[in-house]
């Protein structure tokens, strides 16, 4: 919770807490909540996009085929509804959609090496938590991660603020899961 309270958005809680709720009825295959749960995490944050390629990932192999298509037609369906249709609407609005500024940020690191190091610490003490009993956890923990991971990694460098922890909200209930997950 304390990762909420430091350079926090109004928006940032919710987004943790709708990928928990979300991931654990897929977990539990109550897609039913899942999916009328689904538009909000859409109307809260465009990362939900993640859930879609989780879902179809995770659902390949549990789902029946025509399951899985109804799944991932109707979450794409809504996210382009819901992320798409205002994107158009205000596009001759001023403002940018994003600021890339990768240079920006690695002249940040540069610039403050201490923070930069201990930013670094944590990172790694955070992955080497999460990857220390890896074959172990449960299938969904790992896609999750594996997709998450690696994508809010890329986007917090091309797109986000250096030392904005907040920005990785969607992975956080990925991440104390598989810390403390218990077999």
């Amino acid at each position: 919770m304390l990762v909420f309270w430091w350079q926090c958005k109004v928006y940032d809680l919710s987004t943790a807490l709708f990928m928990s709720f979300l991931l654990d009825w897929l977990a539990r295959g109550n897609l039913v909540h899942y999916h009328a749960m689904f538009p909000l995490a859409c109307l809260n944050r465009e990362t939900a996009f993640f859930l879609i390629i989780i879902f179809a990932v995770y659902g390949l192999r549990r789902l029946t085929i025509a399951s899985w298509i109804q799944g991932v037609g109707y979450q794409a369906f809504v996210f382009l509804g819901i992320r798409i249709l205002p994107m158009l609407y205000f596009a001759s609005s001023p403002g940018e959609q994003f600021l890339f500024r990768p240079v920006e940020n690695l002249q940040m690191y540069i610039d403050a090496p201490v923070q930069g190091a201990l930013y670094l610490l944590g990172t790694l003490f955070v992955l080497w938590t999460c990857l220390r009993k890896w074959y172990r956890l449960p299938a969904l923990l790992r896609t999750a991660f594996l997709i998450m991971a690696p994508s809010l990694a890329i986007l917090y460098l091309l797109v986000g603020y250096t030392f904005e922890i907040r920005v990785f909200a969607e992975i956080y209930p990925v991440i104390v899961t598989m810390g403390t997950w218990r077999l």
